[in-house]
């Protein structure tokens, strides 16, 4: 069984990872924001403030329906913004097979993109303040940055990190 957890802020290509993993090695794509209760929904819909409240019951609904992928998933890669530790932590503690993947890419580039999307817009100003509040990992982790469109190198580098185990 392989569970790889990509994280990081909006627009930094989470999904785009998520989907070549798919793709190219085999690996089920969960796109977290699948998970996300109705409340997260309209807060982020009327750029209001997430609360912890809120997080809590997001990331207990995350981690069971991951849980759930894995019987039948051998391969399984879930996408979220993990914005604080204590959450990641949670999930690990859960799932302690978890392998996380830091996705980063410049301000610039994550903006830009989150501009382009179509079937769900994040508002920039909403997307800047989450920047702000996103805590550095502590938790084990790989690393990979996506600042150039398409997945010729970012193959190369998963195939990297798939490679050490």
């Amino acid at each position: 069984m392989q569970l790889i957890v990509l994280f990081g802020l909006p627009g930094v290509g989470k999904s785009f990872v998520g989907n070549l993993l798919q793709t190219e090695f085999g690996f089920y794509h969960y796109d977290g924001d699948q998970s996300l209760p109705q409340i997260m929904k309209q807060a982020i819909s009327q750029k209001l403030p997430i609360t912890d409240d809120m997080r809590d019951i997001f990331f207990t609904n995350l981690t069971q329906k991951t849980k759930e992928l894995l019987t039948t998933h051998p391969k399984l890669v879930v996408s979220q913004t993990f914005i604080k530790e204590k959450y990641r932590e949670y999930f690990l503690n859960q799932i302690p097979q978890s392998q996380f993947i830091l996705i980063e890419a410049n301000s610039t580039i994550r903006e830009k993109r989150l501009a382009a999307r179509k079937e769900y817009p994040l508002d920039i100003e909403y997307s800047q303040k989450m920047t702000l509040i996103f805590e550095d990992p502590r938790i084990v982790h790989q690393k990979i940055t996506n600042n150039i469109d398409g997945g010729l190198e970012l193959k190369s580098n998963l195939q990297k990190i798939l490679d050490q185990g």
